[in-house]
């Protein structure tokens, strides 16, 4: 009778179990899981955390999906669904382009990051790609490879990452079937007439000028102080000074006038030259010119510019 009884417990216990495994929320009316897909469910769902905890978002977003499914468990299918959808609200994407030297639109692009292949084409479509800095390389016949640094940022979503290449690259936009006709060589720009600038003649003459009348000016001041000087003094007054008095007020005054007339004529020489200068310059004359300044049989100076062809 006792055994009985015990045998009857044992089976209720059994049913009750039995009765809750099947009845479990998630389970109900689901297909039966074996022991090996259990496992791997487990595994994406453990692996998929990691990830995500490394900044890894795009591998951890395909174990959730995977870990998501109905074949998993239901507490590890829901659990995945939610990290799931935090990870996809996380997860940043980038729209990749390139143009050429000309700002025109490029497609047949390859394009790796951080080493890895990504595109063989440039499609205008979001990419996935993990939060962080990245370095992208951008590749296409005939052009050098252009490589750019960006930093990624989490929930960033369709940012534009363009890529410049220099002259050689093909844009993107053709006629189809239709070979584009050579160009003809254009011919080069012939280079704009330059300015005549003064002919260094006229420099110097203009500074001889300058220092000659710098000269009149100082010996005409002394000639005409010292002369003034003499005139106060009883030969002046009586006009019967020596030679020895009166030669060195007459040689100041004479190297006065001569620095005027050289001033003078350089002065004007410069001025001529400046002003008759062509407005252009041309190659098919060369001349050649310098200034002269020569002292005359009268005792004077003569200034003038000699030229020669």
């Amino acid at each position: 009778m006792l055994v009985s009884q015990v045998r009857r417990i044992t089976l209720s216990t059994g049913a009750a179990l039995t009765c809750a495994i099947l009845c479990a929320p998630g389970t109900l009316h689901a297909a039966p899981t074996s022991d090996s897909t259990k496992q791997q469910c487990v595994r994406d769902a453990d692996d998929g955390q990691s990830l995500r905890d490394s900044g890894k978002l795009r591998d951890a977003r395909a174990r959730f999906v995977s870990c998501a499914s109905s074949s998993c468990p239901g507490v590890v299918a829901k659990d995945c669904n939610t990290w799931l959808s935090d990870v996809d609200a996380r997860l940043p994407t980038v729209i990749l382009s390139a143009v050429d030297a000309s700002g025109n639109d490029l497609v047949d692009v390859k394009v790796s990051v951080d080493g890895q292949p990504l595109l063989t084409r440039l499609t205008g479509s979001q990419m996935p790609i993990d939060p962080g800095p990245h370095r992208f390389r951008f590749e296409i016949d005939g052009s050098p490879t252009v490589e750019e640094t960006w930093v990624i940022s989490e929930r960033q979503k369709g940012r534009a990452l363009k890529a410049k290449f220099a002259s050689g690259a093909t844009p993107a936009v053709t006629s189809p079937g239709a070979a584009e006709a050579p160009k003809e060589a254009a011919e080069p720009p012939s280079a704009p007439p330059q300015k005549a600038s003064p002919p260094v003649a006229a420099y110097v003459l203009g500074g001889v000028g300058v220092a000659a009348l710098g000269t009149f000016a100082v010996f005409g001041v002394m000639g005409l102080s010292d002369y003034n000087s003499l005139k106060d003094t009883p030969c002046g007054q009586s006009k019967t000074c020596s030679s020895d008095q009166t030669d060195p007020i007459k040689t100041k005054l004479l190297v006065a006038d001569i620095g005027l007339g050289v001033g003078l004529v350089s002065l004007g020489v410069a001025t001529y030259l400046f002003l008759s200068r062509p407005k252009e310059r041309t190659a098919q004359a060369s001349v050649l010119g310098h200034a002269v300044v020569a002292p005359t049989r009268s005792g004077g100076w003569l200034a003038g510019y000699e030229t020669r062809f």
